[in-house]
């Protein structure tokens, strides 16, 4: 498991589309596109105490997996981040209506990314695809 997991880390930047990663004391979540025009995503999740399954991956449609990207950062994120200012990050995403799921996923990795101070007094985002070692460090 660990080994496919680094695999998807490793090829994550490879569709020219900035992937969506963070990471918590407890798991790695990651949102990684699965075509180069970004209609697909790929949600993957890796569960450091699940012995037998640490690996989720699940392939979606770019608009549902906004969604679950959104839900992540409200519900699951939050609970790990203490001062994840959550309604700002609404707001932000207030103001993405009418774009596709891919510009919306692609918009909020690029916010978190490049103000992520704004979220949080320590976001733990991959802002590069150098810091991906990170992720790596962790399993």
């Amino acid at each position: 498991m660990a080994e496919e997991f680094k695999k998807i880390v490793d090829t994550s930047f490879d569709k020219d589309i900035t992937p969506f990663w963070i990471y918590t004391n407890d798991y790695i979540y990651g949102m990684v596109p699965a075509d180069p025009s970004g209609n697909r995503w790929i949600e993957v999740s890796y569960t450091f105490e699940d012995p037998d399954e640490p690996l989720s991956t699940t392939e979606r449609a770019a608009d549902l997996s906004f969604q679950f990207l959104f839900e992540e950062l409200g519900k699951g994120i939050s609970f790990y981040v203490d001062d994840f200012k959550v309604i700002t990050i609404k707001e932000f995403a207030s103001g993405l209506e009418g774009k596709s799921g891919s510009d919306k996923i692609q918009a909020i990795t690029q916010e978190l990314i490049n103000n992520s101070g704004a979220y949080a007094t320590s976001f733990p985002i991959i802002k590069s695809k150098d810091e991906l070692v990170k992720l790596k460090e962790k399993l």
